[in-house]
């Protein structure tokens, strides 16, 4: 299984300006510096808690059904998500079949529509699953992951400046 990011976030969970100020930087000289801390931070986030924090279409790659889609449906990952784009199987030879229509996205969980087969993976095909994931814009994300990605912008900020870590 594997993760393709189909349309990227636009901007950051945490803003340059708000990050400066809890880092207590009152100057531009380390703008580029900061910045590229506020993505690493939120890459690391996202990756540790299997969260997307701003609003993205990604596509998700199975190569066998994951039990549980027919009973209790698959937590799509990275969450929350919020809409479903497609789902479709993949031969061997590139040909794509789409069942968007036999499945439903409820609790961020994709779940097969009751009194429909879930489709099977041809061999050597896989099954694609197209959504959207994300809480939204900046200030729809939950404030303790804000508060999160703040602390893990100063500690790589203070390993820069090479100062001993508390």
């Amino acid at each position: 299984m594997n993760l393709t990011v189909i349309t990227p976030p636009v901007g950051e969970a945490l803003s340059l300006d708000t990050a400066k100020d809890y880092l207590r930087i009152g100057h531009e000289g380390e703008d580029g510096l900061v910045s590229g801390l506020i993505a690493s931070a939120r890459a690391r986030l996202e990756a540790e808690t299997g969260l997307a924090l701003m609003v993205r279409t990604v596509k998700r790659r199975f190569d066998r059904w994951p039990t549980g889609v027919t009973r209790t449906g698959l937590r799509l990952v990275p969450g929350p998500a919020s809409a479903l784009v497609s789902v479709e199987t993949v031969d061997a030879d590139g040909a794509a079949q789409l069942y968007t229509a036999r499945f439903a996205l409820s609790g961020g969980r994709l779940r097969l529509k009751p009194f429909v087969a879930l489709p099977a993976i041809p061999p050597g095909g896989h099954a694609d699953v197209t959504f959207v994931t994300g809480y939204g814009a900046a200030e729809q994300v939950p404030e303790d992951l804000v508060q999160a990605l703040k602390r893990l912008v100063l500690a790589a900020y203070r390993r820069e400046a090479g100062e001993a870590l508390p």
